[in-house]
């Protein structure tokens, strides 16, 4: 990870070179790829493929020799017979022959100075043999010097032309000296074909070196265009490197191992760790490890390996946030620069899913295990059992043991396959079952009720099923017993419910007695109903005075007690006759826990009730207590029926006398109030009148104002009056026919504003059950106010008509116009009186006409609901309801 680089890192890298130079900056090209590219021409033409050229070559020359020297002995030897230059030729003709027959042999690569010295060695013999230095020997010691430097290396080269060169200056010494004699032979036709073997033999040295030269050339330019290729293919090679280090999903990060300063991060570590491009290139990085002992052992295994690979760390980023992640990291080398890569995975979601899930398993495994209901994971195919949980025996009897490596049918748990396939049918069909009831075999060998919520999983590829499973055989049979109770009770009330209930319970619970009682005021208790061996004379009246009932209505919950003699003689007259021995209770209470009676059980012996027994009882005192608190409400219901009429009759004159109050006030409303404004309104009139030329246009002004505010104080006086109103009218519901009273409005809007022209559409036939004058008023407000609220839109249109409803259904009505709407957000306050939803200067209005209307249709027993958006219009849809 960046900042990691261990400081002795930076001397060994340079020890480890050999190592990291295996590693590549850039290996994105294959092995193969890699060879084929970086093979050069120069390459392919391999030392043996020279050689043979050479020898090839070498063959030709040989063969040339050995064709032409033999002419030249006889030419020699017919002018002058076995002169000294005559013999050295035979001697060059036999050594080319031997060496033609060795460059066939292994000795091949030896004929090549074998050649240059036989040649020279001739070319030298032969200018001693002519006795001058201008003989054709040296011609042949000079053709031997470039054959030399044909087939020798650079010393042989160099060795022969010295050999050459000391050999001319010795010859030329000793013509100077006279010690060699010229044949002062004449130049005739011998002499013309010594020269032509000679320049013959350099034609070939000659075009052998221009072929190697052309072959050269033809290599450079071969080398020149591979290096060519290869510059591309290293720029197309570091575009992709780049493309893949940039995109590379994983954090990546480059720095120099001798500075530790960043060379390049990719975006993926940008984003991973918080940093800026700017805060990390060309300077050291910050510590980006939350565990410093994980930091030094990605040190110590960077500098011992040259590489780290899959090390799992805790990151940080630049905000302090630690998470779980992979390091990867190795040496390369990049030219003369050690590097370290570093790369990291951000594993924070898979190492929280992992811990998440191990959690899971360990939560199942707890709650499979400690589960108290039995659970099995079967396999579905044949039902082997693949998992079983102790519960299991509490459920059937069965063990762990006698279930595993079994298949059910082979454990004996089903009745019969028949059974089984039923139940995996259900299964497979729904994909869970959730109570699915069936009869199994316990341990005992007895078919048992049971319920079974399963749900098919997969577990390894293979279909499985989890089930839950519960033994309800005690249940369906308490079940039944509670059937049979409620059957015995269901159709009785009163005091006969409480007899039946009482013989029932004694039944029920195997007791020798059961009653019930209520509390009376007075402090004492009253019995509802009694029984006690199928008979009921005990005493009615239970006094609570050192009886055991005194502790049972203190008590919360069920009481139970050994009785002794002088309570039982509390509780029946003859303890002889009745010997009872046990006594359990049940308070009954009211809702706020005030205890109104008691449910209690006998026997005539020393028991003590068991838990199934203690739950039958508190299950009849629950419903003994609603019956009780019943008859109470029926009482109290009695009661209060009685003084129903005077109550009724109270209330009326309540209400006649708030109605003669509200009538006080309406007068009081229309005549105090409504004179002194018409007072302030003829006042300003007439001082408009009497005035106006004196006054300025600011008193004009000021003098409309309180005109208009009189109008408006006018105006909301009358619609006040008119709300009164219609909280007092006593509707009388007729069929109406509302579509009449809406022309009827729509022809008052038009006289009254002609110059807004609407496009008006009424559905014919709209009948009512409702107050007709009422729903004048329901109507002027809603077209009026669609009227008024769509003067200001290009194409105005009103709609009023009916919602369709099924056979039986009171008619829904609306009125839609396409006006100024209004917004949803505030439809709370839109039909409270004096709310407007838009301001006085845009549309006038008092804000009493929706207020009115709700109150006329809450009146008839119905109801309106508005709908609108800004500048798109509103609906307002509304019934009259049924009469009351």
């Amino acid at each position: 990870m960046a900042g990691a680089m261990p400081e002795g890192s930076r001397s060994k890298a340079g020890s480890r070179s050999g190592r990291s130079k295996r590693v590549r900056l850039r290996d994105d090209m294959s092995e193969n790829y890699s060879a084929s590219l970086f093979q050069t021409p120069g390459q392919i033409d391999t030392a043996e493929s020279l050689d043979t050229q050479r020898l090839r070559s070498l063959r030709v020359l040989l063969l040339t020799l050995s064709v032409i020297v033999p002419a030249i002995v006889l030419a020699l030897w017919w002018r002058g017979g076995a002169t000294g230059i005559a013999l050295v030729a035979a001697g060059l003709w036999l050594s080319s022959v031997l060496m033609l027959w060795l460059s066939h042999t292994r000795l091949s690569h030896r004929v090549p100075l074998l050649m240059i010295v036989v040649v020279l060695t001739a070319g030298i013999a032969g200018v001693i043999a002519d006795g001058s230095v201008r003989s054709a020997g040296v011609l042949v010691i000079m053709a031997a010097v470039i054959g030399a430097g044909t087939y020798l290396n650079q010393r042989a080269m160099i060795g022969s032309a010295l050999v050459a060169v000391t050999s001319l200056g010795l010859l030329n010494f000793a013509q100077q000296e006279n010690w060699m004699h010229p044949s002062r032979l004449p130049g005739d036709w011998a002499l013309w074909l010594t020269q032509t073997a000679v320049m013959g033999c350099l034609l070939v040295i000659v075009y052998y070196g221009r072929t190697r030269l052309e072959a050269a050339f033809e290599a450079q330019q071969r080398t020149l265009q591979h290096w060519e290729r290869v510059a591309l293919a290293l720029q197309e090679s570091e575009a992709r490197f780049m493309g893949m280090f940039r995109n590379n999903p994983a954090a990546t990060l480059v720095q120099r191992v001798d500075t530790r300063a960043v060379l390049e991060v990719n975006e993926a570590f940008v984003q991973m760790m918080g940093y800026s491009r700017e805060r990390l290139i060309g300077q050291a990085p910050p510590s980006m490890w939350a565990d410093e002992a994980q930091q030094a052992a990605f040190r110590q295994q960077l500098t011992t390996q040259g590489r780290v690979h899959n090390l799992a760390a805790r990151g940080l980023r630049a905000n302090g946030e630690a998470f779980d992640c992979v390091v990867f990291a190795e040496f390369v080398q990049a030219g003369n620069d050690p590097l370290v890569i570093t790369m990291l995975l951000d594993v924070s979601a898979e190492v929280a899913a992992r811990q998440a899930l191990k959690r899971s398993e360990e939560r199942f495994s707890k709650a499979f295990n400690f589960s108290p209901l039995g659970m099995t994971i079967t396999r579905t195919s044949d039902g082997l059992f693949l998992e079983v949980n102790p519960a299991n025996e509490r459920v059937l009897g069965y063990s762990r043991e006698d279930f595993m490596a079994r298949t059910s049918m082979a454990a004996g748990v089903w009745l019969s396959e028949t059974d089984r396939n039923a139940y995996i049918d259900a299964l497979s069909r729904q994909g869970r079952l959730l109570g699915y009831e069936t009869r199994m075999r316990n341990k005992q060998g007895e078919a048992v009720d049971v319920k079974i919520w399963s749900e098919l999983i997969e577990l390894e590829n293979e279909p499985c099923n989890l089930a839950f499973t519960l033994n309800v055989s005690e249940e369906k049979r308490k079940a039944a017993l509670l059937m049979r109770v409620a059957k015995g009770v269901s159709a009785q009330t009163g005091e006969a419910f409480f007899q039946s209930l009482v013989q029932q319970l004694a039944q029920a619970v195997g007791a020798h007695g059961a009653v019930v009682a209520e509390t009376r005021p007075e402090g004492g208790l009253t019995s509802l109903a009694l029984a006690c061996q199928g008979t009921s004379d005990l005493d009615a009246t239970l006094n609570l005075n050192g009886s055991p009932l005194t502790r049972t209505l203190s008590s919360p919950g069920l009481w139970f007690t050994q009785l002794s003699p002088d309570e039982v003689r509390t509780l029946c007259p003859d303890p002889d006759a009745y010997p009872l021995r046990s006594f359990a209770g049940v308070a009954m209470r009211d809702d706020d826990g005030t205890a109104v009676g008691l449910l209690g059980v006998f026997w005539l012996e020393n028991t003590e009730p068991t838990a199934d027994t203690q739950a039958l009882i508190t299950i009849f005192a629950s419903r003994c207590n609603a019956e009780l608190l019943r008859l109470h409400r029926d009482r109290d219901l009695h009661k209060l029926q009685t003084t129903l009429e005077q109550r009724v009759a109270d209330r009326t004159a309540e209400l006649e006398l708030l109605n003669r109050e509200l009538d006080t006030f309406a007068y009081s409303v229309s005549h105090d109030l409504k004179s002194p404004l018409r007072s302030i309104d003829g006042f300003m009139h007439l001082l408009q009148e009497q005035a106006a030329p004196r006054f300025t246009t600011d008193d004009q002004m000021l003098i409309s104002r309180v005109m208009a505010s009189a109008q408006r104080m006018h105006g909301l006086i009358n619609d006040l009056l008119a709300l009164a109103r219609v909280s007092q009218t006593q509707l009388q519901r007729t069929d109406v026919n509302l579509s009449e009273i809406a022309e009827d409005v729509i022809r008052q809007e038009r006289h009254r504003d002609p110059e807004h022209a609407v496009d008006v559409s009424i559905q014919p036939g709209l009948i009512a059950h409702c107050d007709a004058r009422l729903a004048q008023i329901v109507l002027e407000n809603l077209l009026g106010n669609a009227w008024k609220y769509s003067r200001k839109t290009p194409q105005p249109r009103i709609e009023f008509g009916s919602m369709p409803t099924q056979p039986g259904e009171m008619p829904v009505f609306f009125v839609r116009d396409n006006g100024a709407g209004f917004d949803m957000s505030r439809s709370d306050r839109l039909f409270k009186p004096f709310t407007r939803l838009h301001q006085p200067s845009e549309f006038q209005g008092s804000g009493i006409g929706l207020a009115t209307v709700r109150r006329i249709l809450e009146r008839h027993g119905g109801h309106i609901a508005g709908e609108g958006a800004v500048g798109r219009g509103a609906v307002f849809q509304f019934l009259f309801g049924h009469a009351t």
